[in-house]
């Protein structure tokens, strides 16, 4: 009769062994797919910090600069304020406009859409184009012909396209940075 008791007993114990050794095996299942989760969370937080980061640090930000300096130089030098530098306004315009294009170029994959907005274009042929003609002496203009083409005329929408985005761009990234609590 022992040997009965002793086979229920034996069997009721592996049995609750196998409950407990099933239900931590499930509870550890369950933490490590948690922690692959919150990984992939974090990964993917971290992507898309940098990648807004770098918008702005390599693309927008830069652009941003430039044409905020030009837009204030401009405006100093249509009012006559700086007609006894013009051809040196030229050149800081022309020596700009290069530095656009570069990072332009060099960071087209940070830009926002897909495709490029051909506004990029058009600010890249306006300005090499007025570079051409404008840039190397005292009085050099754009001749009538060409200065209205939709091509060449300075491209207004870029100017407001890239403030618009800088800014926007900053602000995402400050959210984010509040939202994950990095300082």
């Amino acid at each position: 009769m022992g040997t009965f008791f002793e086979v229920i007993i034996a069997v009721a114990t592996s049995g609750g062994i196998l409950l407990w050794l099933s239900k931590m095996l499930l509870e550890k299942t369950i933490d490590q797919k948690l922690q692959a989760e919150k990984e992939k969370i974090n990964l993917i937080r971290h992507h898309d910090l940098e990648y807004r980061r770098s918008q702005i640090q390599f693309l927008y930000g830069p652009l941003y600069g430039i044409l905020k300096t030009n837009r204030k130089i401009y405006d100093l030098w249509m009012a006559g304020n700086l007609s006894d530098i013009n051809l040196k306004i030229k050149q800081l315009f022309k020596n700009n406009n290069e530095k656009a294009n570069k990072i332009i170029i060099e960071n087209a994959h940070l830009v926002e859409e897909n495709p490029m907005p051909e506004i990029f274009i058009q600010y890249a042929t306006s300005s090499q184009v007025w570079s051409m003609y404008c840039a190397d002496n005292e009085h050099g203009s754009l001749p009538e012909a060409i200065s209205q083409h939709p091509d060449i005329r300075w491209c207004q929408k870029f100017e407001d396209y890239i403030f618009e985005k800088y800014e926007k761009l900053s602000k995402e990234l400050n959210d984010l940075y509040g939202r994950y609590s990095i300082k």
